[in-house]
């Protein structure tokens, strides 16, 4: 069964200030896009040397940068890189190969949903299900559902309509609270049962119980 995207491991351990080493490095690469080296972007963002090594090897793959000389250094090769496609400030998902990374394109898109289309009227998790989801990523109505009662339960959602139970069953109607859209990254559903938001880089929501269900 479908379940919402949860984190690898407690985000808060790969989160500092909001932002993802990845996130810093693309940042660093946005900065110094004309010409840079592993190094230099290493320096910008104050560390994170295996990271940085990595991610510039994916962009390389994916055809987001290139190399536009190579100097050898002892026996070593030194490239510079320059940036030949930016996809603006969120640092791009996407494998060691070059290819996309798809886990969590469906919280990706429930969030951004939520904000462009229903922001200002209510929605069920059908609706949310129906309007988030693409051909190349579907989003069922079991998905939308879970992420919808964790939303919820960390107060992201105002519930405008209770559900209706029994022979005339109609799931609960919600809004997203404006002052609640805190960013463009998806709060994440932990495996904790807890709700993280990379956009403040913190936990906003805990529970033992679990989430409450509402159809």
């Amino acid at each position: 069964m479908e379940k919402p995207t949860m984190a690898r491991k407690p985000a808060t351990l790969e989160m500092k200030g909001g932002k993802s080493p990845r996130q810093r490095v693309w940042e660093a690469i946005r900065k110094l896009r004309k010409g840079f080296t592993q190094p230099d972007v290493a320096e910008v963002v104050g560390g994170f040397e295996s990271v940085t090594k990595d991610y510039i090897t994916s962009l390389l793959r994916a055809e987001i940068i290139e190399v536009i000389s190579e100097e050898r250094v002892g026996i070593c090769v030194r490239r510079t890189y320059r940036l030949v496609r930016d996809n603006g400030v969120e640092a791009p998902r996407i494998k060691r190969d070059g290819t996309p990374v798809v886990q969590g394109a469906g919280n990706e898109s429930m969030w951004g949903t939520m904000h462009r289309m229903f922001e200002r009227k209510d929605f069920n998790f059908r609706e949310l299900a129906a309007f988030a989801s693409t051909a190349a990523h579907p989003i069922s109505e079991e998905t939308a559902k879970a992420y919808v009662q964790a939303l919820a339960a960390a107060g992201y959602l105002n519930c405008t309509k209770p559900a209706v139970r029994g022979r005339n069953a109609a799931p609960a109607r919600w809004t997203l609270i404006p002052r609640m859209f805190t960013g463009p990254r998806a709060p994440m559903i932990q495996r904790t049962n807890a709700v993280f938001d990379p956009n403040q880089g913190r936990v906003v929501w805990t529970d033992t119980k679990g989430f409450e269900s509402e159809q």
